[in-house]
């Protein structure tokens, strides 16, 4: 995307050959002949970077420059200044500017510090983005399940290819972020920005500036230009998450955008262009939501990736369980060795509809109250009050009601079920022998009333 530089000087020939010069290096040029001038162009827009001589036939420089802080918001300011005059240098760099230089001055030196004025702006504002996160380093997929060695697979054969957007599907807690960061990680923009936008969180009216930025001036509180997130991820990726959640006019403008990769900011009349690739999230079924766009979830289906919830991932939660122990153990400082052999066959029959999130909150409960090397059984007290509120919730009406035996029945089948048909993990999750168990299982069920 072409940076803007404003250049602010009364002589002509100046004026004329920083544009040809600048224009010639790719950059988008407009000229103020006064510092009035300057002013008017101000109020309107901010550019990437304003070049700025001292010595104003109408307005005195330094004055200027103090006047419009609040109008150049993050852009660089570089100050031109008389041969020998290091004064008003040294109170140029201490009103904001970024560098000066004196005359007379070579244009690839110019050249030379919009460009460095440049790189240190786009690394501040980048900087600035990350530590506003406060966001922990994820760690990396647990796995060996089929179904998950398929899905990582295809993510990194699709992150070493030139996709432009791609779409992860997945249930809430089945580590959709996760999954986006490693597809950054392998990518060929992997130097680049990561980028993410939880779309269920930020206020509608929020969203597009959010999003896209805004010019100065675009509504009430816009006091100074802002960056969004597309600018902010030019060069590496921009992760949209839960983007079923996000609203209906936004829904028309990210179209136009993943169409073409260009926008406008609110409030502007300039076409900007991005190099990033788009990864967005959902839990939700987009092609039969009635709040999403149909033509804006053809155009993110091409490619989707879709993560296997944890009940269906086998031995995963175990491998998961045993490696959420060991991180709690050093946080708490604690001998945490493992799990009970009951204790890790009742985490293979819950069925964890949370997923990884719900088993997190599980493994870290148990830590916390762990006073033995092996959590046992009765520290996973949330997976047992879950398991047993699925097999046994109540009928709606009386006419629903059956006898307490063929319940009883009923749940120890289930059980089975959820062990994967292993009788004897179910029989110790029941607390019975297997006899007992087999016993149970070949009687009939009795005849509702």
């Amino acid at each position: 995307m072409r940076k803007s530089v404003l250049i602010v000087d009364d002589e002509e020939l100046i004026r004329r050959s920083l544009r040809i010069a600048l224009e010639g290096n790719g950059y988008a040029v407009s000229l103020a002949a006064s510092g009035k001038d300057a002013l008017r162009q101000l109020a309107s827009e901010a550019p990437d970077c304003m070049i700025l001589d001292l010595r104003l036939g109408d307005v005195d420089g330094l004055e200027l420059l103090a006047t419009s802080r609040e109008r150049l918001g993050q852009a660089k300011t570089i100050v031109i200044t008389a041969h020998g005059d290091m004064e008003s240098a040294v109170r140029a760099l201490r009103l904001g500017a970024f560098d000066f230089i004196r005359k007379p001055f070579d244009l690839e030196e110019v050249i030379a510090a919009v460009q460095n004025a440049l790189r240190t702006a786009d690394l501040e504002q980048r900087l600035a983005y990350l530590g506003a996160q406060e966001k922990e380093r994820e760690p990396s997929f647990i796995f060996k399940s089929e179904k998950m060695q398929a899905a990582m697979s295809m993510l990194e054969k699709v992150a070493a290819q030139p996709v432009p957007v791609v779409t992860i599907r997945g249930e809430t807690g089945t580590g959709k972020q996760l999954a986006a960061r490693a597809f950054h990680r392998l990518s060929p923009q992997a130097a680049g920005p990561f980028i993410e936008l939880n779309c269920s969180a930020i206020p509608e009216q929020l969203v597009e500036s959010e999003l896209f930025g805004h010019e100065r001036g675009a509504f009430s509180d816009a006091r100074e230009q802002k960056r969004g997130l597309v600018e902010l991820a030019d060069g590496g990726t921009l992760f949209l998450d839960e983007i079923g959640d996000l609203p209906g006019g936004v829904q028309a403008k990210l179209l136009k955008f993943v169409e073409s990769f260009e926008f406008r900011r609110v409030g502007g009349t300039k076409v900007l262009r991005v190099d990033c690739r788009l990864v967005a999230a959902t839990h939700q079924p987009l092609e039969t939501s009635a709040s999403f766009r149909r033509d804006l979830y053809y155009r993110l289906s091409g490619i989707t990736i879709t993560l296997p919830p944890l009940r269906e991932r086998g031995d995963d939660v175990i491998l998961i369980a045993r490696n959420m122990l060991q991180q709690f153990a050093r946080q708490y400082r604690k001998r945490l060795d493992g799990f009970t052999a009951e204790a890790e066959a009742l985490l293979q029959c819950h069925r964890w509809p949370g997923n990884v999130r719900e088993l997190k909150a599980a493994i870290s409960s148990a830590a916390v109250m762990a006073d033995q090397p092996l959590v046992g059984l009765e520290l996973l007290g949330h997976a047992q009050r879950a398991m047993v509120a699925d097999l046994t919730t109540l009928p709606d009406t009386t006419d629903a009601v059956v006898p307490i035996e063929h319940l009883e029945r009923r749940y120890v089948r289930r059980v089975v079920e959820l062990c994967g048909g292993n009788k004897l993990v179910a029989a110790q999750r029941l607390g019975i022998s297997r006899q007992t168990l087999a016993r149970w299982l070949a009687e009939p069920e009795p005849a509702e009333a």
